[in-house]
């Protein structure tokens, strides 16, 4: 059994459109990711210092 693959007008636009909506989820998600990191960084960054310090004096 073979299946056509011919696909109306309606359903390109039908595709495209939830194509478009699944690029606007993703530069979101990217975004909130980005800021994620930025703050994890931020949070780090203090501390690492006094952990390389504390390695040493074990060391």
């Amino acid at each position: 059994m073979k299946k056509s693959n011919n696909l109306s007008e309606q359903d390109l636009k039908r595709l495209e459109q939830r194509i478009d909506k699944l690029q606007i989820s993703i530069d979101q998600l990217n975004g909130q990711l980005n800021e994620h990191i930025k703050f994890i960084e931020r949070v780090y960054e203090p501390l690492r210092n006094p952990i390389s310090k504390i390695k040493n004096f074990f060391n």
